[in-house]
C-alpha cells in the first residue's frame, strides 16, 4: 500500500515539476541573400550547411576569423537531459547559420565564488572556432582545442573569459573552444543504463568528433590536434587519453594543474545513492522506493534552476565537496557509448591509454582554489579547527583515521594546537597540504607510472611550473580581497586567454604582454612539434633509467627575474621529490 501511495505522489510530483524547455535550434539562421550582401564576412562551408563568422581584433596583432555559437549536438533537454548527446541537425537549404553571437554557457552554480547564483541554461552544447585571416592554401594549420575547467561543475567557452586574442595574435595555429553539460545535468548517473552518466565528457567527444570531421574547412588539419585544458578540463584531457571513444581524435595533449588521478576525480562510487539523495533535494516524496527509471523521468521533468540549486541540500560543510558530481565506471553492458570502462587510476598504472606526446604543469599554490577561501573567512576556518577530525579527512576524500591525522598534523601543523590546527600565522599550510595532495602528488604519480609504459622516444612527457606573478590574479575571486596569495590556480590562464569580463587588459608593452607572448609561442610549438621548446637546454621526463625515480627530469619554470631589466625568466629545476611523493603515496 505504502509503494503504491509513494507511485501516486511521484506522478502527481512529475507534473508539478514539468517544465518543457522548448529551444529553437537554428534560430540564428540567416537567408543566404543576407550574406551576399555582407560578403566581408568569413564564410564557411561544412556538411551541416554555411556558416557566417565575424571579424575579432587581437591584442597586439591584426584581425582574425571567429564562429561562434556553432551547434555540436542537439539541445540537452527534455528527453535528452541525463542522456547521452544526439548530434545536431543540419540547418534548412538555402539559410546560412550566424556564427556570431555568443551563446549561453552551461547552466551552473559556481561555487567557487562566494554567494553563488545559478546562472546559465540546458541549450548550451555549441563550440567555437578562431582562425588567423592569413592562410596558405597549401598548407593546414595545427588545431588547439581548450577544454575549460571548473571543477566539472563551473566554467564556459565564452570570449569574454575564454578569449582568442592571445594565440590568434601568433598567426599559426586554429583554436577551437568547447562547452559541456556541467554538475547534475553533466555528470548525474543512476549507475545501470537509464542514466549510465559522463554526459559531460561525452559532449567533450562529441565536440573533438565535429572537429575531426570539419575543421579542414576553416583551413585546420585534423591529423595535427591538440587538446588542452586546465584543472578540471585537464582532468578531462587525461582521461580522453584512456577513453577508447576518444580514439584517434587528437595527437598531442596539455594538462595544466589537474589529471585524471587526482582524488577530486575519484570516481563517484554509489551513483545510485547519489541520484536518491539528489532526488530528495528537490523534495520528491519517497525517492528511496524509487527505481531508476522512475528517478530519471521524475527529475527530467525538475525545472532546471531549482534541480542546480538543491546541489547546496548536498554538502557535507559548507560548499563540499566541490566536485559532487565527477565520472563514472560505465558497464560496457549499458552501451556501446561508454566513456569510462575502468577507474582512471587503474587504465593508467595497466597502460591502457594512448601514447602521445604530452605536457603537463602545476603552479606553486594550485590548493588555493579551495584553501584561502577558508582561512579568509572566520566563520569556516572556526569550524574546520573545530571539527578537524571529520572534515579534514573528508576534503582530502579520505574515511577518518588517526593515523592520517597524526601524519597531517606532523606534516603540516607541528608547531600548533591541537585544538586549533589553523590560525593566521601558519593559514599558507592549508594551500601547500591542498596543492600537494590534490595537484603535486597525482602529477608526480602520474608521469611516474607513464614513463614505466610508455616509449618515451616517440611520446614524451614535459613538465612546467608557472611561477609568474603578475598584475591580476583569481584569488580575488576566491576571496573578495586583494591580499597576496602568491601564485595561485588559474592564474597562468591569464597568459593564455583575454578574459576582459575578469581582468583590465595588460599594457601592450609590460611584462605580463610579453609573459603572455612567449607562453603563448611555448604551447603552439608544442602542438607543432610535440616537444617542449624552452630557451635553454632541456632534459623531459624518459625511462632510459634502469630505476624511475618520482619526477626524476628536469622542470621548465616561468618566473619573475631577478634582473630590473629582464621582465620574466624561464629556468631550469629537478623536479624530483620523494619526500612529497612517499608521504601521499600511503594514502593514495
Amino acid at each position: 500500500m505504502r509503494n503504491f501511495l509513494c507511485k501516486v505522489i511521484v506522478l502527481v510530483s512529475y507534473n508539478v515539476y514539468a517544465s518543457e524547455f522548448q529551444s529553437d535550434q537554428h534560430a540564428g539562421e540567416l537567408d543566404a541573400t543576407q550574406h551576399l550582401k555582407n560578403p566581408k564576412y568569413p564564410l564557411v562551408c561544412i556538411d551541416d550547411g554555411c556558416l557566417r563568422g565575424k571579424n575579432m581584433d587581437g591584442f597586439q596583432a591584426g584581425p582574425f576569423d571567429a564562429f561562434i555559437g556553432i551547434p555540436f549536438a542537439k539541445p540537452p533537454v527534455g528527453k535528452l537531459r541525463f542522456a547521452n548527446p544526439v548530434r545536431n541537425d543540419p540547418w534548412e537549404k538555402g539559410t546560412i547559420y550566424n556564427a556570431t553571437e555568443e551563446k549561453s554557457m552551461c547552466l551552473q552554480k559556481n561555487d567557487l565564488i562566494p554567494n553563488a547564483l545559478v546562472a546559465g541554461s540546458e541549450d548550451c552544447l555549441y563550440l567555437n572556432v578562431y582562425r588567423p585571416k592569413d592562410r596558405n592554401t597549401t598548407k593546414a594549420f595545427p588545431v588547439m582545442v581548450y577544454i575549460h575547467g571548473g571543477g566539472f561543475f563551473a566554467g564556459s567557452a565564452s570570449p569574454s573569459v575564454v578569449g582568442p586574442e592571445y594565440i590568434m595574435d601568433a598567426k599559426r595555429t586554429i583554436l577551437v573552444t568547447l562547452q559541456y553539460r556541467l554538475g547534475v545535468f553533466g555528470f548525474f548517473s543512476t549507475g545501470d543504463g537509464m542514466a549510465p552518466g559522463n554526459f559531460g565528457l561525452k559532449d567533450q567527444v562529441m565536440a573533438l568528433q565535429w572537429v575531426k570531421k570539419n575543421i579542414a574547412e576553416f583551413g585546420g588539419n585534423p591529423e595535427l590536434v591538440t587538446i588542452f585544458g586546465q584543472s578540471a578540463g585537464g582532468a578531462s584531457v587525461h582521461m580522453h587519453m584512456m577513453s577508447p571513444m576518444s580514439e584517434g581524435l587528437f595527437s598531442r595533449v596539455i594538462m595544466m594543474s589537474g589529471n585524471a588521478i587526482a582524488p577530486w576525480n575519484i570516481p563517484t562510487k554509489d551513483p545510485f545513492g547519489l541520484a536518491v539523495r539528489q532526488t530528495e533535494a528537490v523534495d520528491v516524496p519517497c525517492a528511496k522506493n524509487l527505481s531508476s527509471e522512475q528517478i530519471v523521468n521524475v527529475l527530467r521533468n525538475v525545472d532546471a534552476t531549482v534541480l542546480s540549486k538543491s546541489i547546496d541540500k548536498l554538502k557535507f560543510w559548507s560548499i563540499d565537496p566541490l566536485t559532487l558530481y565527477r565520472p563514472v565506471i560505465e558497464s560496457s553492458n549499458w552501451s556501446d557509448q561508454a566513456f569510462l570502462v575502468e577507474d582512471p587510476r587503474v587504465s593508467w598504472q595497466k597502460g591502457n591509454y594512448q601514447q602521445l606526446p604530452w605536457m603537463t604543469s602545476f603552479v606553486p599554490n594550485d590548493g588555493a582554489v579551495r584553501a584561502i577561501a577558508i582561512t579568509s573567512n572566520e566563520k569556516l576556518l572556526k569550524e574546520l579547527n573545530a571539527n578537524i577530525s571529520y572534515i579534514l579527512p573528508k576534503l582530502l576524500e579520505k574515511e577518518q583515521s588517526n593515523e592520517l591525522l597524526r601524519l597531517l598534523k606532523n606534516r603540516y601543523f607541528n608547531d600548533s594546537s591541537d585544538e586549533e590546527w589553523i590560525n593566521q600565522k601558519n593559514a599558507y599550510r592549508l594551500t601547500d597540504l591542498y596543492t600537494e595532495g590534490s595537484f603535486l602528488y597525482p602529477i608526480q604519480s602520474a608521469v611516474k607510472q607513464y614513463v614505466t609504459v610508455a616509449d618515451t622516444k616517440k611520446a614524451p612527457v614535459s613538465i612546467y611550473k608557472f611561477n609568474f606573478k603578475g598584475r591580476y590574479s583569481y584569488s580575488f575571486y576566491y576571496t573578495f580581497t586583494h591580499q597576496d596569495y602568491g601564485v595561485v590556480h588559474c592564474d597562468d590562464l591569464i597568459y593564455i586567454f583575454r578574459s576582459p569580463a575578469l581582468f583590465q587588459d595588460f599594457p601592450r608593452k609590460s611584462k605580463e604582454a610579453l609573459m603572455s607572448h612567449n607562453l603563448v609561442q611555448f604551447f603552439i610549438d608544442f602542438a607543432i612539434n610535440g616537444v617542449a621548446t624552452p630557451l635553454k637546454p632541456y632534459r623531459s621526463c624518459d625511462n632510459e633509467n634502469e630505476i624511475y625515480q618520482s619526477m626524476d627530469c628536469d622542470v621548465l619554470e616561468f618566473t619573475n627575474s631577478d634582473e630590473l631589466e629582464k621582465p620574466f625568466e624561464v629556468r631550469i629545476f629537478n623536479g624530483r621529490n620523494e619526500d612529497l611523493f612517499t608521504f601521499w603515496n600511503k594514502f593514495y
